[in-house]
């Protein structure tokens, strides 16, 4: 066998390979591209807040992720507290899938960008109170 033969053959075994491996399997659900909001601000005396949602459904289950950042814009020794949650049915009765408090209080810059990873739900929530 020629080396230029042999070396077809093995890339076209290696393509082979590559393609056996990264194919779907048939039992796989499919899994749809998040879908992401454009970005939101809350804005109260002393702070403020910009956020967004994406969902997806994974599994055949839908699934909602926040991501956010605050901001401490006032120096009086307050700081913006976060309550964040995602949910089911938010305007029909909630049902809470997961919930955290988050706190900023430095005027010099914004927090990192947070994210709630995740959860089962339709809906992320935020809600910010300056403490």
């Amino acid at each position: 066998m020629k080396s230029r033969d042999r070396i077809a053959l093995a890339a076209a075994a290696l393509t082979l390979a590559v393609g056996a491996t990264t194919a779907p399997t048939a039992n796989a659900a499919p899994s749809a591209a998040p879908r992401c909001s454009a970005w939101k601000a809350i804005t109260i005396t002393g702070g403020r807040a910009k956020y967004r949602e994406c969902t997806k459904t994974a599994n055949g289950k839908q699934q909602v992720n926040g991501t956010f950042q605050l901001w401490d814009t006032k120096h009086d020794g307050k700081s913006v507290q976060a309550y964040a949650r995602t949910d089911y049915n938010h305007w029909y009765g909630d049902k809470v899938t997961w919930e955290h408090f988050y706190g900023w209080g430095n005027e010099k810059h914004p927090s990192a960008q947070i994210s709630s990873g995740w959860h089962g739900g339709d809906d992320f929530e935020l809600t910010i109170e300056l403490k």
